[in-house]
């Protein structure tokens, strides 16, 4: 058994993927070990819509393209974590457009931290096929919500507050290798031109079950949040840490023993997500958003990431 172990990572190109966790292997001297244990994580993976390049790049299924969306992609550079994970980071403005736009990672290179991230915008209706796909049953999702309402105590007496309103939200998103996202956060932000209105913010995280098991469970280690006050305008920020200590059991039991091949054999099954979102409201009715989300662990090389943010405010 150990043998085979070894000849899935000697075989194929997934040693790259393991690389970065210290890990070494010799080659087997088995070549038909090798070959057939590369096709196993190849059919495993294609069947997950994930494909590894020689160079070692991991591609994945693109969402947006699923619902019929073109758009353009960019090569961007992580930063490497102590823990051997990447952190990727966005941002953006508007001076008030009304438009939903959306960013994916479409490929990852775990031993460089480098994404190709393809963005576009959105109508409603893809919008809410994209939602579709990527979302799970209500009975497979935890929540926790936060939320405040100003309008009555900082707008007293502004009889222009109600009439001139804008808001902005930004959602990011870990998604799995089959399209399930295991991890996301809300952030938006309602105001006017002399004050803030709302704010809010909602933690989304995926349990997985296979039949009547179980195999794990994304739970919140950490969270915060925060409203400063600019000269020109607010910002709602919130941060939170999700934590899965069996993800590779999920990987394995969606993807079948071969997922643990693909994910590089981790002697640990956590998997740690972190998601930092940001929004900003001018009083000009502008905005601007950012996020600063990091993924670690267990087979976390077969996860990607997705980013949403529109005018509306969904919460």
């Amino acid at each position: 058994m150990a043998r085979t172990r070894v000849a899935f990572i000697a075989a194929v190109t997934i040693v790259c993927l393991v690389a970065a966790q210290g890990a070494s292997y010799a080659a087997p001297r088995d070549s038909t070990a090798v070959d057939g244990s590369k096709q196993s994580v190849t059919g495993a993976l294609s069947a997950a819509g994930i494909k590894v390049r020689p160079d070692g790049w991991i591609e994945y299924s693109s969402v947006l393209r699923r619902v019929g969306v073109s758009g353009k992609t960019s090569r961007v550079a992580g930063v490497h974590e102590k823990d051997g994970g990447c952190t990727l980071s966005g941002s953006d403005q508007s001076s008030g457009s009304n438009r939903t736009t959306y960013t994916e990672e479409v490929a990852y290179n775990p031993a460089t931290c480098e994404f190709d991230i393809l963005a576009a915008d959105l109508t409603a209706t893809q919008a809410a096929e994209l939602r579709a796909l990527t979302g799970a049953a209500s009975s497979d999702v935890s929540s926790t919500e936060g939320s405040a309402d100003a309008l009555t105590s900082s707008n007293a007496g502004d009889t222009n507050a109600i009439a001139a309103t804008y808001a902005r939200y930004l959602k990011t998103s870990w998604i799995d290798p089959i399209n399930i996202t295991i991890s996301s956060q809300n952030v938006g932000l309602r105001w006017s031109g002399t004050a803030w209105l709302n704010w809010a913010y909602k933690r989304d995280s995926f349990k997985g079950c296979v039949g009547s098991v179980c195999l794990d469970k994304t739970y919140i280690v950490s969270g915060s949040d925060s409203l400063a006050t600019l000269s020109d305008g607010w910002t709602k920020t919130a941060n939170v840490h999700f934590r899965n200590v069996s993800f590779a059991l999920w990987v394995v039991g969606i993807l079948g023993p071969s997922g643990w091949a693909a994910c590089g054999f981790p002697t640990s099954s956590q998997a740690d997500f972190h998601h930092t979102d940001s929004v900003t409201g001018r009083k000009s009715g502008a905005s601007s958003w950012k996020w600063n989300d990091s993924k670690s662990g267990a087979c976390t090389n077969l996860v990607h990431h997705g980013d949403e943010t529109g005018a509306s405010y969904p919460f």
